[in-house]
């Protein structure tokens, strides 16, 4: 049996399980069709995350279990971060996968054979990036900060991010929860945002089958004004 929850927090949990089946819909749309786009590619993949990571903190949240639902949420906000900058900026992929191949050789022992390998990794990836005519080949690397920018989420960067990022690196006021009374009302606002800002990237970008969402133009509203709010010194007790 779950637990009992306040009627705002029911009423939000409500809510992200009807946008997440309209995710899940989405996506599922999709089937075997290959959008022509790296990009629109990397949007199919980034909402199937978002999705994933959805379902698992609706399971925890309706169980009670809000301190494990808590370490989803930064996750979810870097998806939704380097998709944007994805969809918003041509080029910004390629620099994104060149990134994660560098950080990958970081595993690597430092010999002459690794080192080919990872030579043949970047050119195969320059190969396949090149087979859309005039896209923009860049060997610089990218970081959250960056991402934001690219993005145009830097509020969102500067505040909430930050703030989830703290308990996924286990910072000493996240562990003790003192950041909890400030989070706890607003973490399924924030969970609603990402699907919703992915569920408008599949729609502008890919072929999925989505309905209207200007029903839920309100709940966006509210949840950019959370995002914000994250950042008064009035929320976060020291």
């Amino acid at each position: 049996m779950e637990p009992a929850h306040c009627p705002e927090e029911a009423a939000l949990l409500k809510q992200l399980r009807e946008i997440q089946e309209i995710l899940t819909t989405a996506i599922n749309s999709l089937g075997c069709k290959i959008p022509p786009k790296a990009e629109s590619r990397y949007l199919g993949y980034a909402a199937k995350s978002v999705n994933v990571a959805t379902d698992a903190y609706a399971l925890l949240r309706g169980a009670g279990r809000v301190d494990a639902s808590k370490l989803l949420i930064r996750p979810m906000f870097d998806i939704v971060l380097s998709a944007t900058a994805v969809a918003k900026k041509k080029g910004f992929l390629f620099r994104k996968a060149y990134t994660e191949l560098e950080e990958a050789k970081k595993m690597y022992e430092k010999n002459a054979a690794n080192e080919a390998g990872a030579k043949k990794a970047l050119e195969d990836l320059k190969r396949r990036f090149r087979a859309e005519p005039s896209y923009p080949i860049e060997c610089k690397r990218v970081d959250v900060r960056y991402t934001a920018e690219v993005a145009g989420l830097l509020p969102v960067y500067e505040t909430a991010f930050r703030i989830y990022c703290e308990f996924t690196h286990s910072a000493m006021r996240a562990v003790q929860g003192q950041l909890n009374e400030a989070t706890d009302p607003i973490d399924t606002t924030m969970v609603i945002w990402c699907v919703l800002t992915m569920l408008d990237h599949l729609k502008k970008h890919t072929p999925a089958k989505i309905p209207s969402l200007a029903s839920f133009q309100s709940e966006v509203l509210k949840s950019q004004a959370a995002i914000l709010g994250t950042q008064t010194g009035s929320a976060i007790k020291s």
